[in-house]
């Protein structure tokens, strides 16, 4: 457990990537219900209801499987899904680790009319919050662009088109969540 967790941050700190992880059906169940876990902490706590978090939850990682699965397929690397989507998942709950205290926090700002009103917001809060999804669109990429090569040692693609394609996946997720959730 701790390999894992040394290996995943390595990732969040792009030293390292997927290949870096094994290719594992049973380790891919277990960081996803990781990566839950760790969506849940804050989930549960900002959500209108559980069923709500749930739903978001499920369309997330739904969209994020298609989407990487037509990514692989794409580049005809497919070898590199599993890893991929292990890094994926992985990542996002440590993520989730690091924002939830942040996100709790902000509901409880939010919550509170009277800040909001006389606009006390701290304002290190949303500058956290906007480093902390600059770095996660950088992971995300760095993922991205490793899935769009065959092999390891080759660096055909650059990281900047693992960038856009990981905007271009939060837009679609946007979307989609626009349109199932209605938010």
């Amino acid at each position: 457990m701790f390999e894992l967790i040394k290996v995943l941050w390595s990732i969040l700190l792009r030293k390292s990537d997927q290949m870096a992880l094994p290719n594992s059906m049973f380790l891919l169940f277990f960081v996803f219900i990781f990566y839950f876990l760790s969506q849940s902490i804050s989930g549960f706590t900002v959500s209108e209801t559980p069923i709500v978090f749930v739903r978001s939850f499920i369309i997330d990682a739904i969209l994020l499987v298609i989407f990487l699965r037509i990514l692989t397929q794409i580049f005809s690397t497919q070898d590199h899904y599993t890893q991929s989507l292990i890094a994926l998942f992985g990542t996002g709950a440590l993520f989730n680790i690091i924002a939830s205290p942040l996100i709790i926090r902000f509901a409880d700002i939010l919550g509170n009319s009277d800040v909001i009103e006389s606009g006390d917001l701290p304002i290190w809060l949303p500058l956290l919050f906007f480093a902390i999804a600059i770095w996660s669109v950088m992971v995300m990429g760095h993922i991205f662009s490793r899935s769009m090569i065959k092999d390891s040692v080759s660096n055909s693609s650059p990281p900047v088109s693992g960038i856009l394609v990981a905007l271009f996946y939060m837009m679609i997720n946007f979307l989609v969540h626009s349109s199932f959730l209605g938010e």
